[in-house]
């Protein structure tokens, strides 16, 4: 049994998962437009790191980004008790279209391994349901702070056939076997190392950037395709996005692969940037002080 934090928070998903996609959408806008004018560290991160990101854009649509970004977090917060609870197949008919699929399916009929670079943009998690429904599909799975909730995540991740593992050489390994076999891994491409990594161009910046993928890579000469789930407009579902993979991703020397990934995610964000995780400190390991203390 986990703690009274555990519980009320595994009701709160539960209760979301009886909801229609409209309706969460709904209360998230009305949530996010809060969390956007009431001052605090994420919403400062926030700021920090579109202005960084894009400074093309006038102080007013910086600030106008900041806004939608907060509504879509807060939409990720409120759909994810339905991903994780509801049978898979309902899940999956909420997705309106699938794009560049074509990409995977080649590489993996070609018998060749297929790194799945999802990063944390639109619902990352009904992309890795989406995938893992249609290919066998193995992943990296740390466990969340709540402790109580651990079971539930796992469980509702691996109800579309996926195949989660520890975030360890463990895991590791089970991710070279699954690349050695022509299957497909995922990984979250932006995700800042703990330990290791090295620093790599993101949005023309210094990035601490995994060099986990690019290892892995070239240690299979696997196919590195990158793809995220887009929310559509007014609750209509999803559209889902597989981009042309990089294949010097995995033939070039680290440093050089590193700099392919970032770019990659940053193709992926500009076609929908309002999606993408902005309260995530992606450069505050780059040897400077980015962010207010």
């Amino acid at each position: 049994m986990g703690t009274k934090t555990d519980r009320i928070a595994e009701w709160v998903l539960r209760s979301n998962a009886r909801l229609p996609l409209p309706v969460l959408h709904g209360i998230a806008n009305l949530i996010g437009s809060l969390m956007a004018i009431i001052p605090g560290k994420r919403v400062a991160t926030c700021h920090t790191n579109i202005k960084a990101c894009f400074p093309e854009l006038s102080a007013y649509e910086q600030r106008r980004l900041v806004r939608k970004n907060f509504r879509q977090i807060a939409k990720g917060l409120m759909e994810v008790g339905k991903l994780w609870l509801r049978p898979a197949e309902k899940n999956l008919a909420m997705i309106q279209s699938v794009e560049g699929e074509h990409y995977v399916t080649e590489s993996l009929a070609a018998g060749k391994g297929v790194i799945l670079a999802t990063p944390h943009l639109g619902s990352w998690e009904l992309f890795g349901s989406y995938c893992s429904s249609q290919y066998p599909l193995t992943s990296m799975f740390q466990k969340p702070p709540l402790k109580g909730l651990n079971e539930l995540i796992k469980d509702g991740r691996e109800g579309s056939g996926g195949r989660y593992v520890p975030t360890d050489n463990s895991g590791i390994r089970a991710l070279l076997k699954a690349l050695r076999s022509g299957e497909l891994i995922g990984i979250l491409p932006d995700q800042v190392p703990s330990q290791g990594g090295l620093i790599a161009p993101f949005f023309g910046h210094p990035a601490l950037t995994m060099n986990l993928l690019s290892n892995l890579a070239s240690k299979t000469n696997a196919t590195v395709v990158f793809g995220f789930a887009e929310r559509l407009p007014w609750s209509r579902g999803y559209k889902l996005h597989f981009l042309p993979p990089d294949e010097l991703i995995s033939s070039s020397p680290l440093e050089e692969s590193a700099a392919r990934i970032n770019a990659q995610i940053e193709k992926c964000i500009r076609m929908a940037p309002d999606q993408y995780l902005w309260v995530y400190k992606r450069f505050q390991k780059n040897g400077t002080q980015f962010y207010q203390r």
